[in-house]
C-alpha cells in the first residue's frame, strides 16, 4: 500500500508501530526500520513507537507528533500477523488518542501480514544460514538459551497432574473469551486459588496494568508488600531471575515507631517507611485497607508512581472503599471489586505475573 502523503508539509506523519521488548537491543530494530522508511518513502516524519516495554509508546508518540504540529497521523503497524495487537490493543489506542487530541486524523495502513517481498526476505536469511553451516551463533541465540544465561524455559516447573486437572475444570466452566491473553492466565490463577469463579466478574485491570507489570519485572522492579503473608507466597526463584527484590516492611522497627507516634495502623506505618522504594516498583497489598489508603496518599501528595498497584484488600472495613478509590487513580493496577480479595489472592496475581513476564521474555 502506498501512503498518499503531501511531503511539501509538516501537517501529516507516518507513526510505525511495533511490539516492543525488554531487551533494549532488539528495540533498536524499529528506529531503524522508521529512518529507511522515511528514507525509501520521502516521508516528512517517521516516528516509531512500541506497544510495551519501551518508549514512547503509543501515546507518548503521539503526544511528540502533536506538539510538531502533525494533524494527520497514518499509522503502519510492523506485526505480520492480525492477531490482538491489531485488532484490541490499537483500536484502544487510537480511540484514546483520539478523545485527548479530537483535531487530529489518524488513518491506520494495514499490518504487514503475507507480502512476496517478506518471503524474498526470508530466502535470504536462510540462504546466509545455509552458507554459514547452518549453524546460529551465541550471538543470535534468545537471550533466555544463552548459556550462562539465568533464564531458561527449561527451569519451568512441570504441573502437577491435580493442578493441571483443576485448571482444565476451570477452563470448561470459565468463559475464556472475556479476557485477553494475557488476563486469562491471572484470572485462572486467582480461581484456582480461591475456587471461586465469581472472580471472573470482580477483577479489574486498569491503565495497562499487565504490561506495566511485565515491563517492571523484566528490568528488576522491587515488588513491595503490605504483609509477610504476601511476601513469603511470592514465588523468589523466579524474582531472582530478573534480578528483583521482594520487600516488606511490617516488622521494622521503624515503622513501629511510626504508628505508635502518629496512632496509625502498623501496615499503614509500614507503606509509609517503604515510601523511599515505591517508585517504579510493583506494590501489592492483599492484607490491610490501611495500607492501600496510606499508599494512594503518598501517591497524590508526593507524586510518587509505582510501576503498577495490586491493591486486593479484603474485609467490611474500609476494604470495599479503598480499591475503589485506586480504581479512579491513573496508575496501573489491578484489583478485586467489592470486599473480597486477600492476601492469597495478592499472590495468585503476582505469580501469575512472573510466569508471563517469564514467558514473554523467553519469546523476545
Amino acid at each position: 500500500m502506498t501512503l498518499n502523503i503531501q511531503h511539501s508539509t509538516l501537517m501529516t506523519a507516518v507513526l510505525i508501530l511495533g511490539h516492543g521488548s525488554p531487551v533494549r537491543d532488539a528495540n533498536k530494530v524499529l528506529f531503524q526500520i522508521a529512518e529507511t522508511v522515511k528514507i525509501k518513502g520521502n516521508y516528512d516524519i517517521v516516528q516509531p513507537a512500541f506497544l510495551q516495554f519501551e518508549h514512547p509508546n503509543f501515546s507518548e508518540a503521539v503526544d511528540i507528533l502533536v506538539d510538531k504540529g502533525v494533524k494527520k497521523i497514518f499509522v503502519q503497524p510492523y506485526f505480520l500477523y492480525m492477531g490482538a495487537h491489531v485488532t484490541k490493543d490499537l483500536p484502544f489506542e487510537i480511540g484514546t488518542a483520539k478523545n485527548k487530541y479530537s483535531d487530529i486524523d489518524i488513518i491506520v495502513a494495514p499490518h504487514l501480514g503475507f507480502h512476496e517481498k517478506l518471503a524474498e526476505a526470508a530466502v535470504e536469511r536462510i540462504e546466509e544460514a545455509m552458507n554459514q553451516g547452518s549453524r546460529i551463533t551465541q550471538n543470535h541465540a534468545p537471550a533466555c538459551f544463552k548459556q550462562g544465561s539465568k533464564l531458561k524455559t527449561q527451569n519451568l516447573p512441570n504441573q502437577h497432574p491435580i493442578e493441571a486437572e483443576s485448571f482444565r475444570i476451570i477452563e470448561r466452566q470459565l468463559d475464556c473469551s472475556r479476557f485477553s491473553p494475557f488476563e486469562l492466565p491471572i484470572v485462572k490463577r486467582v480461581i484456582h486459588t480461591t475456587a471461586d469463579f465469581e472472580y471472573a466478574d470482580l477483577i479489574r485491570f486498569g491503565n495497562h496494568a499487565i504490561e506495566k507489570g511485565i515491563e517492571a519485572i523484566a528490568r528488576g522492579a522491587d515488588i513491595i508488600t503490605d504483609v509477610r503473608m504476601v511476601e513469603v507466597g511470592i514465588n523468589k526463584e523466579r524474582i531472582d531471575k530478573f534480578g528483583g527484590n521482594v520487600r516488606c516492611f511490617i516488622s521494622d522497627k521503624g515503622a513501629a515507631v511510626i504508628a505508635k507516634e502518629k496512632n496509625i495502623t502498623k501496615t499503614s506505618a509500614a507503606m509509609q517507611k517503604a515510601k523511599g522504594f515505591i517508585n517504579s516498583s510493583i506494590v501489592v497489598i492483599g492484607n490491610a485497607p490501611t495500607a492501600l489508603l496510606k499508599l494512594i496518599d503518598i501517591i497524590r501528595t508526593d507524586g510518587i508512581r509505582p510501576a503498577l498497584v495490586i491493591g486486593v484488600p479484603v474485609g467490611f472495613v474500609d476494604a470495599e472503599e479503598s480499591k475503589e478509590e485506586l480504581m479512579k487513580m491513573d496508575v496501573p493496577y489491578i484489583s478485586i471489586k467489592g470486599k473480597k480479595g486477600g492476601s492469597t489472592v495478592a499472590v495468585a496475581i503476582v505469580n501469575a505475573m512472573l510466569m508471563l513476564a517469564e514467558e514473554r521474555l523467553c519469546h523476545r
